[in-house]
């Protein structure tokens, strides 16, 4: 009989997967599951009963747990939910992204999480934190962001108005851009989506915030330049960031009459001497429809950013190649002042 060399018996019978090294586990493999399979793999081997907790990244979604068949045992449903989510976080090393994905209609996230957020509390090292089409009352907002004060990251994207959204503009529990950045003086990267956007600069801001934000380095922005408060929260937001690098905003019009309009002389580069952006490399817009409001703003920021290095500006479908013509001719023959001397203007076509 042939005996198989030792080596090859070896690598036979070996657990390649579990030989890797633990952060090439977390980021590669469990990362790439859904959160219900990654804790499941506890069940694989000794080697992986407790792997998972030390998972950076947690993305919880409603369909964590079964639905059941009978769709009147909603409220049920939600209820072990939220019980699910709180098990992870308690067996959980502590998570340094945490992310909820589709909590909207009877998923929203509101009083029952309470629970949650106060476990939050306790020993948080949570630095990203996003909400992808979550639906969520201004006072639970709050208190998830009191809880995370080592926050560098927010990213909330909204694909409709709901009604939890709208108490952010009014009521008891009313939440603005204000209240939003003293909850989070680290803040490094923030993107923010249309609808969250509404309700979060409804009133307007102030010209400048009290305390700067020291950390902010990326904004992100679905703006309206009709609207007076979204431009003047936008504004707010950009002179208190001293150190921002990159500013990217996506255009849209709105599907109502503004609630304040925007004056024309708004954005008037004259008007802002202590606009000073002197570590802004990159200006993105998308969506430019080519109004007015919106070339201002381009000539402020580029008076403004002496180290600017590119200014790119994608146009919308809408816009047609005379239109595109005619607002290159009137920036060659109307010269508007540039405090970078090599900043390129690159204008894109979808």
């Amino acid at each position: 009989m042939e005996h198989q060399n030792p080596t090859e018996t070896q690598c036979l019978n070996s657990d390649i997967i579990s030989t890797l090294p633990q952060n090439i586990i977390e980021n590669n493999i469990l990362s790439r599951m859904t959160l219900r399979d990654a804790v499941r793999t506890s069940i694989l081997s000794k080697e992986w009963r407790y792997t998972w907790r030390s998972m950076p990244k947690l993305v919880f979604t409603h369909k964590m747990v079964k639905q059941p068949s009978n769709h009147c045992c909603t409220l049920l449903h939600k209820y072990k939910l939220v019980n699910a989510i709180f098990n992870v976080l308690l067996l959980h090393n502590g998570p340094t992204i945490l992310e909820f994905e589709s909590f909207v209609g009877n998923f929203c996230i509101d009083s029952e999480f309470a629970q949650i957020i106060s476990y939050l509390a306790k020993g948080n090292k949570v630095k990203e934190l996003s909400f992808n089409n979550v639906e969520v009352s201004a006072q639970m907002f709050r208190q998830f962001l009191s809880k995370c004060s080592l926050l560098e990251d927010i990213t909330l994207i909204a694909y409709e108005k709901t009604q939890k959204g709208l108490e952010f503009a009014a009521g008891e529990n009313k939440f603005t851009f204000v209240d939003l950045l003293q909850c989070v003086p680290l803040i490094v990267s923030l993107e923010i989506s249309k609808y969250y956007v509404k309700y979060l600069s409804a009133g307007g801001m102030p010209r400048k915030l009290p305390t700067s934000l020291a950390h902010l380095k990326y904004l992100y922005l679905d703006l309206c330049m009709a609207e007076k408060d979204e431009i003047s929260s936008a504004l707010c937001m950009i002179m208190s960031s001293p150190l921002l690098k990159k500013i990217h905003f996506e255009m849209y019009d709105n599907e109502e009459p503004p609630v304040q309009q925007t004056p024309t002389d708004f954005l008037d580069p004259e008007d802002y001497p202590d606009m000073n952006l002197d570590y802004l490399e990159i200006l993105m817009i998308d969506d430019f429809s080519n109004l007015p409001f919106e070339m201002e703003f381009v000539k402020l920021i580029m008076a403004k950013s002496p180290e600017l290095k590119e200014a790119r500006i994608k146009l919308r479908c809408t816009v047609s190649v005379h239109e595109e013509l005619k607002m290159v001719k009137d920036m060659l023959l109307l010269p508007f002042p540039r405090a970078s001397p090599y900043a390129k203007l690159i204008i894109d076509r979808p």
